[in-house]
């Protein structure tokens, strides 16, 4: 395999996860940055409670597709394997992250890896969106069900003994920056000033 071929597949896939989906919709929908509203973050959970509906849904199917494209036109495109394709994949959640087009200043990567998540290892996937879901429904907590699902992405990747050593790397990897970049909301949970999402809160609903 070519490596000037893999560097420059795993180069498109950055700058595809550059194309930061909140500001670039943001003229559409009449929003102003994102990163100077609510909580700051160029991510779909921002832009639904500050945009609202339209703008949110916009903006998470913007930046999922990004995973879809970096995992799989991608490599196709430029004829890499399996390994690169996570590798592909890392670079375009890494660029949704600190995206060159916008001064490095990104969201935290969640909706960018859902879809290489959906393209590579959709078993693992719903594992965790199950995980999420419970998590969210429990706690209210957005942040804190991204973190703990992905941690169920992980360990489902981990244990599977189908699994590629690329996979398992990759999973390991994108869990420590789900982490890093939801070091915040940790933080604010700890606090107890971290926004909660009532309305997913069944238990509460029937109190």
């Amino acid at each position: 395999m070519n490596t000037l071929w893999m560097v420059l597949a795993v180069a498109a896939a950055y700058l595809l996860g550059s194309l930061a989906g909140s500001l670039m919709l943001a003229r559409v929908f009449g929003q102003a940055d994102l990163r100077t509203q609510g909580s700051g973050n160029a991510g779909a959970t921002n832009a639904l409670r500050t945009g609202g509906r339209g703008y949110g849904a916009a903006v998470l199917v913007f930046d999922l597709l990004k995973g879809v494209i970096a995992a799989l036109l991608i490599p196709a495109l430029f004829g890499v394997g399996p390994a690169v394709a996570f590798a592909c994949g890392a670079a375009a959640v890494v660029g949704h992250v600190y995206p060159v087009f916008f001064s490095f200043r990104g969201g935290k990567g969640a909706a960018t890896l859902i879809g290489v998540l959906l393209s590579l290892v959709p078993g693992a996937l719903l594992l965790g969106l199950a995980v999420w879901i419970a998590a969210l429904v429990a706690s209210g907590y957005v942040g804190l069900a991204t973190v703990v699902g992905m941690l169920g992405v992980a360990l489902a990747c981990l244990f599977a003994p189908a699994a590629t050593f690329a996979a398992k790397v990759f999973v390991c990897a994108m869990t420590l920056l789900i982490f890093y970049t939801h070091r915040d909301n940790i933080r604010r949970m700890r606090a107890g000033t971290e926004n909660r999402f009532a309305r997913a809160m069944l238990w509460r609903r029937g109190s």
